[in-house]
């Protein structure tokens, strides 16, 4: 059984970029994201909700694609572990 995965806080871009009302919380998030998790999640008013989503499917099409070759022992150009990549 995998453990519940950590609730990372969701990031307001909008007030944090603007500094509007709340952005000093929105601030305590990001330090606090970076601290327990490494990572944060943020909500960019910028980003068109449809590319996000087309980037997410062509990284996942990647990967799957990738998964295959190597679980079919073929070569693989972007494993690099000369360069330990």
């Amino acid at each position: 059984m995998n453990p519940p995965a950590p609730d990372i806080p969701t990031i307001d871009g909008h007030l944090y970029m603007n500094k509007l009302n709340g952005w000093e919380k929105e601030c305590e998030k990001v330090a606090e994201s970076f601290h327990k998790y490494g990572m944060l999640k943020l909500r960019d008013p910028r980003v068109n909700e449809t590319h996000n989503d087309n980037y997410i499917d062509l990284v996942e099409r990647y990967f799957d694609f990738v998964s295959k070759k190597y679980y079919a022992g073929e070569e693989l150009r972007d494993c690099r572990p000369d360069l330990f990549y």
